[in-house]
């Protein structure tokens, strides 16, 4: 994972935005996002190596809505999609929708291409936030993990502080 879909996925699990990861091997990568959520139960995992795969099973399972993060054996994030809640059509019909992609590996150069900016209002929206404010903050918890990534901690126990210290950064200033 980098850095900047490392601040989105704190900021959803953060704001209990359910978080699923697949497959199960990528339990490591689970534990990680638990470490940045403000209810730990919601970040889940299980079977599946898409998310098409993810989208077969039954809702107990997987989340109804919320972040999929489909990684490799070894932990990698291969994908990363939002699975967004249906609406209802001019007639009141309701109508599911895609998820929407969050971020997508690229094989040639093993980086991750981010498309988050498509559903963007929408996660604003349903954060109760302006989406330039929603951009700040995802901005500025991604600079953290990069600075982290380069520079911080060694330990397991000193990078969870360092995320704690953060934590309590972002509650005073709201």
């Amino acid at each position: 994972m980098d850095a900047n879909l490392g601040g989105l996925l704190w900021v959803l699990a953060g704001n209990r935005v359910p978080v699923h990861v697949v497959p199960a091997t990528g339990a490591g990568f689970a534990t990680a996002v638990r470490e940045l959520a403000s209810d730990p139960e919601l970040v889940t995992d299980g079977p599946g190596s898409s998310i098409e795969e993810v989208m077969r099973q039954p809702v107990p399972l997987r989340p109804a809505t919320g972040a999929v993060v489909v990684t490799d054996a070894g932990g990698r994030v291969l994908a990363a999609h939002l699975l967004r809640p249906p609406l209802r059509d001019g007639a009141g019909h309701v109508r599911p929708q895609a998820p929407g992609v969050l971020a997508a590996r690229v094989e040639a150069d093993d980086r991750l291409e981010h498309f988050a900016w498509g559903v963007m209002p929408e996660i604003a929206a349903e954060l109760g936030l302006r989406a330039g404010d929603l951009e700040a903050d995802l901005a500025d918890r991604a600079a953290f993990l990069q600075a982290l990534a380069e520079t911080g901690p060694g330990d397991g126990e000193a990078l969870r502080n360092a995320i704690r210290a953060w934590h309590r950064h972002d509650d005073r200033s709201h």
